[in-house]
């Protein structure tokens, strides 16, 4: 263990993370009374909605903390001032339900001094192997968790279990806070880059709504089942903080992106590669009573495309806030005319994919998604400029390429079960890993950086 570098921690990490919320989100919707799963619905969208205010303040603590860490205590100040007033709140929203609950309200105002305590933003930039280790930590506290939900089935069980699982990071850097108006003050010249990044969200949103309008519940549960396919790709995720943190404080930005940017887009391809080559498989685990339906079988395997595209998006976009100079964004800066690029293109965005989703079902939805999440990347790399071309030529090129490929060259496959989901998922990963080592081929075989980045891994196993 002492060899596996910090990004490896985190992808095996990110790939226990994945299995553990499985069996905890089996628990919690199997055994929770029809009440109590009510409750937490109506929880869990106040807690999403009062997490925005923290959000005016936590955006910058990466940032903040990679060139001043000493600012700790006042960030953690910061951070509870905002937490509080979210916790007002969620109590409102709570209250505006009928269910008030004293355990609840406590639970949330714990759930959300957590959320805004700076500590897992400190270890993203100063102490990244320290938070991947944390990491499986949290995720065995929530596996052992979904047995105590299966005991006592409440809110109240579900909501400690995050209490708990959120208490080893926070744990593992502590200060007194303190409220400091300067810092208050530098925090607020954020505001209006994250009201940008808050309606740019809720825009998003509405591609829901479009969805509906042209294809009804039926069109909607489509989307959902796709949205839980992209799960697949959770692994790939924990590799952002890491990426983000070293963005902030090493001086070959571009180069970090290129090496992070070949672990990410490869994790992606392996997921994008099973949907090109078994998309009912995807159905078979997660729907089989869907399992024959055509417009879903190949909205599955268009999903690759769109899979890949919002992985080149999620890489760029990060890649442009990481090497953005100003600590804290303005609306004149990058990042934010990216997301005014994305709010002004939402009405062509929302008219595409009502058009093709009305026209074409739920393949014409997909390749709505494919094409607004390609364009906005592209706005994305043009901000970035001629200096970071690299990441068109080394890594986005390289991994459609790779994708085209693997869409058009025949795969043989060994058979497998389609039945229960430990079953059907057991007996398709020998599938699975060829899978996987055939992307990795064209990879290498395509992308420089991805070559540097396996040599690293290998030297890194051997203790070289």
């Amino acid at each position: 263990m002492a060899k596996l570098g910090p990004r490896l921690l985190a992808v095996l990490g990110g790939i226990y993370a994945l299995v553990v919320s499985i069996i905890f989100t089996l628990i919690v919707t199997r055994r929770l009374p029809t009440e109590e799963l009510a409750v937490l619905t109506v929880f869990n969208a106040g807690y999403a909605i009062a997490l925005a205010i923290p959000g005016y303040v936590t955006t910058w603590y990466p940032r903040l903390l990679a060139k001043e860490p000493g600012r700790f205590s006042e960030l953690a100040g910061a951070g509870v001032l905002a937490a509080l007033l979210a916790w007002v709140s969620l109590a409102v929203y709570i209250a505006a339900y009928g269910k008030l609950d004293a355990a609840t309200l406590a639970l949330g105002l714990a759930l959300l001094i957590l959320s805004a305590w700076p500590a897992g933003a400190y270890l993203s930039v100063h102490r990244q192997k320290t938070l991947a280790l944390l990491g499986y930590v949290s995720q065995t506290a929530k596996l052992a968790g979904a047995f105590l939900v299966r005991l006592n089935p409440t809110v109240a069980t579900v909501l400690l279990i995050n209490v708990v699982m959120s208490l080893p990071t926070a744990l593992a850097k502590l200060t007194k806070p303190k409220i400091s108006p300067a810092t208050l003050r530098e925090l607020i010249r954020g505001t209006p880059y994250q009201t940008l990044y808050l309606l740019s969200t809720l825009t998003g949103g509405l591609a829901t709504y479009a969805v509906f309008a042209a294809g009804g519940d039926s069109l909607l549960s489509y989307n959902y089942i796709l949205f839980q396919i992209a799960k697949s790709v959770y692994p790939a995720l924990s590799i952002l903080p890491l990426m983000y943190g070293s963005l902030l404080t090493e001086t070959d930005k571009l180069r970090r992106a290129l090496l992070d940017g070949a672990v990410l887009l490869y994790l992606y391809l392996v997921a994008a590669t099973v949907m090109a080559k078994s998309p009912e498989w995807y159905i078979a685990v997660l729907r089989p009573s869907e399992l024959g339906n055509a417009q879903l079988t190949e909205a599955a395997w268009l999903n690759g495309v769109a899979l890949l595209a919002s992985g080149i998006w999620l890489h760029v976009d990060t890649t442009l806030k990481g090497v953005e100079e100003k600590t804290v964004f303005t609306h004149r800066d990058r990042p934010a005319k990216a997301l005014m690029f994305d709010i002004a293109a939402a009405p062509l965005t929302l008219a595409l994919i009502y058009l093709l989703a009305k026209t074409h079902g739920a393949p014409g939805m997909v390749v709505a998604y494919a094409i607004s999440g390609s364009i906005s990347a592209a706005y994305r790399l043009k901000l970035l400029g001629r200096g970071y071309l690299p990441l068109l030529t080394k890594l986005y090129l390289p991994a459609a390429a790779a994708l085209a490929l693997i869409y058009v060259t025949p795969i043989p496959l060994l058979p497998y079960v389609k039945g229960g989901a430990a079953e059907t998922i057991l007996t398709y990963l020998p599938n699975a890993a060829a899978l996987a080592a055939t992307t990795l081929g064209l990879m290498v075989a395509f992308s420089q950086p991805t070559r540097e980045a396996l040599s690293r891994f290998i030297r890194g196993l051997r203790g070289d």
